[in-house]
């Protein structure tokens, strides 16, 4: 085959599109964010599902940074549909939130998103059995009132086959606990509970 015959056939040969990257960075103290979302690396079939490392700080400015700079570094494109979510929790303090509303303000990345949770990310867990505006006091009293559905919970776990079947009603409770403070600051201590994560799994379930 001549030179000119490949050139016009290479040319000819329809292209496979490329999935959208979903990049995710989450709080480093544990595994329980990566665990859960990891299951959804199989399931996605329009989008890629990749996770970037915290590394040591894992304060929410330093995993903002660290996932512009993983977003350069891969070359992602809002363009191509590619997104970054960023997972970290409140824990009730407000200074933490005033931190995060501040690079929500300062971001210029549209497809970067801020999924956050007050207290933790164990309400995702939790209102995928129940749908509560009940305040909690810290994390542990979060896990405390998950046991009643996982009794051996524990942060290095694997919870998704526990919540598989309840996605659907853990998205559903989310919106209901946002329009339950339709009127307040987010983020910020007086939303509690309340998780971003619906948003997320919305689009990873799709």
């Amino acid at each position: 085959m001549t030179n000119r015959k490949l050139e016009l056939k290479q040319r000819g040969k329809k292209q496979r599109k490329t999935k959208p990257v979903y990049l995710v960075i989450a709080e480093g103290r544990n595994k329980t964010e990566t665990l859960y979302l990891s299951n959804f690396q199989k399931q996605g079939n329009n989008y890629s599902l990749r996770f970037a490392k915290a590394g040591s700080k894992t304060d929410a400015e330093s995993l903002y940074k660290t996932m512009c700079a993983k977003w350069k570094e891969l070359e992602l494109s809002s363009e191509k549909g590619d997104l970054g979510f960023i997972i970290l929790d409140i824990d009730n303090d407000q200074q933490k939130a005033d931190m995060v509303r501040n690079l929500i303000r300062k971001n210029d990345n549209m497809s970067i998103k801020f999924i956050i949770s007050n207290p933790t990310f164990e309400i995702w867990f939790l209102i995928h059995f129940k749908y509560t505006t009940k305040h909690f006091s810290d994390g542990n009293a979060v896990i405390n009132e998950l046991k009643k559905y996982i009794p051996d919970y524990d942060k290095n776990r694997d919870c998704f086959l526990f919540c598989m079947d309840k996605i659907q009603d853990a998205v559903s409770n989310s919106a209901k606990i946002n329009e339950y403070f339709v009127n307040s600051e987010w983020p910020s201590v007086e939303c509690n509970p309340r998780t971003d994560m619906g948003e997320l799994m919305s689009l990873l379930i799709e």
